[in-house]
């Protein structure tokens, strides 16, 4: 059998691939979606890392409550809302939020001294109370100390 010399045959057996444009042409497709989808998935992993931040701080939050009474004497939780820290009285371990996200003390039981902010977990389970709100990456988070039973709740808000 004599096979054709022209590559534009009507042979199935010619027509069986991709073409280098046909690949070339697939590929600018798939790199102008990965490109216009880089914004949300930077702007959702902001988002994940500060919800991650904010448990850990009522983590650390929860574990002084825990210390203050085991150990039978007051913890204090530092909160200072210029370097955007929460600092355990229990551990000594610091968390520390990512850049541009605010931290502010918004309700009262509060503990303020000369230069201190934070909460204050007393040895028979009690607490000062208080809310601490942070904001960043278009979330609000507020993390409620209960001044009664020193339960400590994460909440998103809208």
């Amino acid at each position: 059998m004599v096979r054709p010399t022209s590559p534009f045959s009507n042979d199935a057996a010619y027509d069986s691939g991709f073409a280098l444009l046909e690949i070339l042409a697939a590929l600018v497709i798939v790199a102008l979606v990965a490109a216009m989808s880089f914004p949300f998935l930077t702007r959702a992993s902001r988002a994940i890392g500060l919800k991650v931040r904010t448990a850990e701080i009522a983590a650390l939050l929860r574990h002084g409550r825990n210390t203050a009474m085991e150990q039978g004497r007051p913890i204090l939780c530092s909160v200072d809302p210029q370097r955007r820290t929460v600092s355990s009285g229990a551990s000594g371990r610091q968390v520390v939020l990512p850049e541009g996200t605010t931290m502010r003390i918004v309700s009262s039981g509060r503990l303020r001294s000369a230069d201190r902010l934070g909460f204050v977990f007393l040895e028979d389970g009690r607490a000062l109370g208080g809310v601490l709100s942070i904001t960043g990456s278009n979330l609000t988070y507020h993390i409620t100390v209960n001044p009664l039973t020193s339960g400590v709740m994460l909440s998103e808000v809208d």
